[in-house]
């Protein structure tokens, strides 16, 4: 059964022509009843399909072909370190993140999450999957997805996430959503979010990789404040909505590792706060078919998913390839 309709947001950058260039990309907005979510395919259509899911303020803008020009994408260093531009990339905006797509009403759970990302895909006549990477918040999304029949074949690389969270990760969120409560009873909305970022950016930061940036620890304090404030800027109710809705959606998520078939590359990181490594051992041994768990050395903790991607890019490539 397929549930709404597709339009394109704008034409496909034609860079086919370039030796240098041949990475190309379209906007593609699917409407479901509950919204509009807003993907980006980037590559040939006729590829092997791969997903690509991120944290829960990243979105569809992973790859620039040109960065000198457009900037780099949020997870630039995925596709270059993998070699991932032989495939068909899909990439998303969440409903309820801070990207392009609209919803009446953010999806409550994870699992809610995958269900309306696999109907969009149906949408777009993707009816199996090659790959399907996910990170942190994604990783948890396309655990769900794995689950469904049409994806339980797809070659899965879960990085910086697991099949449940630990207790530490739940009370973190759960002060973030008090920052948020507070600031509203103060009359002070936005304070209130920035304060839950702050606090989300000290969970995604290892403490040595702090500790060698920010010598002197007060320039530390003013980062993580000044990167909130980026944050809160560019959409002040979607930055709310990571904290009451996400949050929430991550707290409850659970997902049985014997339900997972599909072959399994597994990444953990160094000093990672959200995902730390006797959860991911665990997960690993339960997995019924992880292939690798490679646990990579990182001072940048949790935010390794994105900022060591080439300490892990050359074994995915291997593992995307692998019949």
């Amino acid at each position: 059964m397929l549930f709404g309709s597709v339009h394109s947001l704008s034409q496909p950058i034609n860079l086919s022509s370039s030796v240098d260039m041949p990475f190309s990309y379209q906007d593609i907005s699917v409407r479901l009843p509950q919204g509009e979510l807003a993907l980006r395919s980037y590559g040939r259509d006729d590829a092997p399909v791969v997903l690509i899911l991120g944290g829960i303020s990243g979105g569809r803008n992973i790859y620039q072909a040109e960065p000198q020009h457009a900037g780099r994408g949020w997870w630039q260093g995925l596709v270059e370190d993998a070699e991932l531009q032989c495939y068909r990339l899909l990439a998303v905006d969440y409903f309820g993140g801070m990207g392009a797509s609209h919803c009446d009403e953010v999806p409550a759970t994870v699992e809610a999450h995958a269900e309306l990302l696999a109907y969009a895909l149906r949408e777009l006549g993707v009816m199996r999957l090659h790959g399907l990477i996910g990170g942190s918040f994604g990783g948890c999304v396309a655990l769900c997805l794995a689950q469904h029949e049409e994806f339980s074949d797809a070659r899965l690389v879960v990085l910086g996430a697991a099949h449940r969270p630990t207790a530490q990760a739940v009370i973190v969120r759960s002060l973030q959503r008090d920052f948020v409560a507070l600031g509203q009873a103060a009359g002070q909305d936005r304070r209130g979010v920035e304060l839950a970022r702050a606090l989300a950016m000290l969970s995604y930061r290892g403490a040595q990789g702090l500790d060698t940036r920010f010598p002197d620890p007060a320039g530390a304090v003013a980062y993580v404040h000044e990167r909130a404030a980026q944050l809160v800027d560019s959409n002040p109710q979607q930055a709310e909505q990571l904290f009451a809705c996400f949050g929430p959606a991550l707290d409850h998520f659970r997902v049985p590792p014997q339900a997972i078939r599909n072959p399994t590359l597994l990444v953990s990181f160094a000093d990672d706060y959200l995902a730390p490594s006797h959860l991911m051992s665990e997960f690993a041994v339960l997995l019924p078919d992880c292939r690798e768990h490679l646990e990579v050395a990182t001072v940048h903790g949790h935010d390794g998913f994105i900022l060591n991607t080439a300490s892990f890019g050359p074994q995915l490539k291997q593992f995307l390839e692998e019949a």
